[in-house]
């Protein structure tokens, strides 16, 4: 019996948050690309209709854009009546908010975002969508981790506790809907180009050796690594760091060396 392909294993849409820019809009593509249909929930309103023009152009395929703040409690409303009528095959939990600075200088309100866009958010969607992934017996959900979600990681402690939160609930997930036919994947990027990376004022030059990967390696690691393991660390480099940190290094050393990393990747902070 031959298997499924992509198209059929997880369409034939494909939700996609913060698929604006970025990460997301590389999802965007490359699953276009492999034909799925897209809706996509961001809240860079212009951009993200720019985006699905462009892709409906480029690969023949049906876009949705629902412009969405996933920080609002209620960003559900938004979301639903988009998906009146199809069938969503595969989520990519992308969407993420943060902020660089020390714990105790920064704003909870924006905090609070944080763990409201990158926790909650995929919680609700996650559990939206996924009854109906059961009930096919079929699908697939991304997770949007964090290297930095693999230790304690100082000057970006509350944005790597919400990237852990995702690691952990997608390996969690990956076991107990496996059964299901359903494929959960943890996605763990270290330093990416992105339109976010750059406004963060992360000066990359500061870290002699640390990869800066450009955002179709990371969705081409993410599309290959879904259905065959719970996570991956995109990038060679990437994955012997992460394997050292986690395996060989103490938790103290692995944190005291994270922390020298991200204070020089942030000075002044």
């Amino acid at each position: 019996m031959s298997q499924p392909s992509f198209a059929e294993q997880y369409g034939p849409w494909a939700l996609i948050t913060g698929g604006a820019s970025g990460i997301g809009a590389e999802f965007g593509r490359q699953l276009a690309a492999r034909g799925l249909n897209l809706l996509i929930a961001d809240i860079q309103a212009d951009m993200m209709r720019r985006h699905a023009q462009a892709l409906e152009k480029e690969f023949g395929i049906t876009v949705r854009a629902v412009a969405a703040d996933l920080s609002k409690p209620d960003f559900m409303k938004r979301i639903r009546p988009a998906l009146r009528g199809i069938s969503v095959g595969l989520l990519v939990n992308n969407a993420a908010w943060g902020s660089a600075g020390e714990f105790m200088r920064t704003d909870p309100a924006d905090m609070l975002r944080a763990i409201e866009v990158n926790c909650r958010a995929p919680l609700v969607l996650t559990r939206e969508l996924g009854p109906a992934m059961i009930e096919r017996g079929r699908g697939g959900i991304i997770f949007l981790a964090s290297s930095s979600a693999l230790q304690g990681t100082p000057i970006v402690a509350n944005y790597a506790a919400t990237k852990a939160y995702n690691l952990i609930l997608a390996e969690a997930l990956w076991d107990e809907l496996r059964p299901c036919g359903i494929d959960v994947l943890a996605l763990c990027p270290g330093a990416t180009n992105t339109p976010a990376f750059a406004k963060s004022g992360a000066r990359i030059d500061n870290v002699p050796g640390m990869p800066f990967m450009e955002p179709a390696e990371v969705v081409t690691a993410a599309l290959n690594a879904l259905g065959k393991k719970p996570g991956v660390v995109p990038g060679r480099v990437n994955g012997i760091s992460s394997f050292i940190m986690t395996r060989f290094l103490s938790r103290r050393r692995a944190v005291a060396l994270t922390g020298k990393n991200t204070r020089l990747l942030y000075p002044g902070l």
